[in-house]
Order: structure tokens, then sequence, then C-alpha cells
């Protein structure tokens, strides 16, 4: 019994360790940011406020809205989905591992043990999956994570040059001078910035391959297709309406 918990213990820490580890990155560009972005001219300090807290507020709240959003779980009563009860094979198809009546396109998440409608993936970076509820913020996620590992690495730049370009005889206010921290927060934001920005792009792509072809992540490694439809259908389908502001909704 003690070995279970134990395990249970260390399989919830891993789980939320990648949780942690995305809000340690982000707070630290928090901190790093704004000290050097206070060092600018006034336009570039005045725009490079604007457009790093606008992409860190964002990319904080698409990321709690993944975590807490109800990404499809089937629960054995019908959804609202419009995906319906999975007759593919003449009967009802019974999930063996949580035994319940499956939908059209639900997935069961080793991870999660539970069924997903519409399951795209098991995604660490959440500690849970995008699947038909969430697949919009976990797209919004992806968008103001690579504009914000863009912020931060134009604001890092642009403070490396000013420095590299900057007398040393006419530093007396002594904004040049990093500190130890600030050198390894620097290497921080810079690799971050790389990867996750990389990443990101990686995900917007994969996202759009799989709205353009309503085809997710599983269907696809199952060698399945989705019905083909207007790409126009399929983003109201996954964002709830055409392109406005309302995407930012819950429905």
């Amino acid at each position: 019994m003690k070995a279970l918990n134990m395990g249970a213990v260390l399989l919830a820490l891993y789980r939320s360790f990648f949780v942690l580890l995305t809000y340690a990155l982000i707070l630290q560009s928090m901190y790093l940011c704004p000290k050097f972005i206070s060092t600018f001219a006034t336009k570039a300090r005045v725009s490079s406020y604007a457009s790093f807290w606008f992409c860190a507020l964002m990319t904080l709240w698409c990321h709690v809205k993944c975590l807490i959003k109800n990404p499809g779980v089937l629960t054995g009563e019908p959804s609202k989905t419009g995906e319906g009860i999975d007759e593919r094979k003449g009967h009802d198809d019974m999930c063996a591992k949580c035994n319940l009546l499956k939908e059209k396109r639900s997935h069961h998440c080793s991870v999660c043990n539970r069924c997903i409608i519409k399951m795209d993936h098991h995604c660490i970076w959440i500690n849970g999956c995008v699947g038909q509820h969430n697949q919009k913020f976990f797209i919004l996620l992806n968008f103001y994570t690579l504009l914000m590992c863009t912020n931060c690495a134009f604001i890092v730049m642009y403070k490396m040059i000013s420095c590299i370009q900057t007398n040393p005889r006419l530093n007396t206010d002594g904004m040049c001078i990093l500190s130890r921290t600030d050198i390894f927060l620097i290497l921080v934001n810079t690799f971050g910035s790389l990867l996750f920005g990389v990443f990101s792009l990686v995900m917007l792509v994969d996202q759009y391959v799989a709205v353009r072809t309503n085809t997710t992540g599983i269907e696809y490694l199952k060698n399945q297709r989705g019905e083909m439809r207007p790409f126009r259908e399929s983003l109201v389908d996954v964002f709830g309406q055409p392109f406005c502001c309302l995407w930012y909704s819950d429905d």
C-alpha cells in the first residue's frame, strides 16, 4: 500500500513539474524583461511594455483555461457536440477500460484514464488532454506563447546591442552593468525563447493541419481521417463561431 501511495505521489509530482516549470519560465521573464525595458528610449519603452505585458498575460490566461477547462470527458450521457454515438460497427461501442458508451471520435487516454471526445493528444504542459472543448484555448496558448517568446528574444537582443554600442566611459548610470542573476536569466530567456518559440510554431502548424483536415492527432496515428468539409466549418467547430473576439468565450 505504501509503495502504491509513493508511486501515486511521484506520478503527481511528475505531472505537476511541467506545469510549474511553465509558470517559472513566465515569471522569470516577467522579472527580467520589464527590468530591461525600463532602460529603453521612451518610444521603444512604451511599445515594448504594451507588447510584452499583453502577450504575457494572454499566455497565462490561455494556460489557466487549458488547465481548468473540461477537454470533453465522456460521462456516459450524450454530448452536445453533434458527433453522436459511434455507429461504425453497427452496435453500441463500449470502452473496455472505463465501461462507458463511447461517442463517435472519442478516445480513451491512458494517462488521464478517461475517455475524451475528439481527443487530439495528451499534453504534459497543461497536465491534461487536448479535446473537443479546450482545443481552441490550446491553439491560442501556442499562438501567444510564440508571440511572447518573440518579444522576450527582441527585448534581450535590443538590450545587449544597446550595451555593446554604448561607450563604457559614458555608462555612468550603470544601466549596462549586469549581475550574475541577470546573466543567468538572459541565458534562460534566450534558450527558452528559442526552444518554446520553435515548439509553439510546430504545434500551431500541427493544429492548423488538424483543423484543416478535420483529423485529430490520435486519428492520424490510427490512419483514420475525419469527414472533409470547408475550413470555415472546421474553425467554427473548434472555436464555436467564425473569427471574432468571442473566440475567447467559454462556449
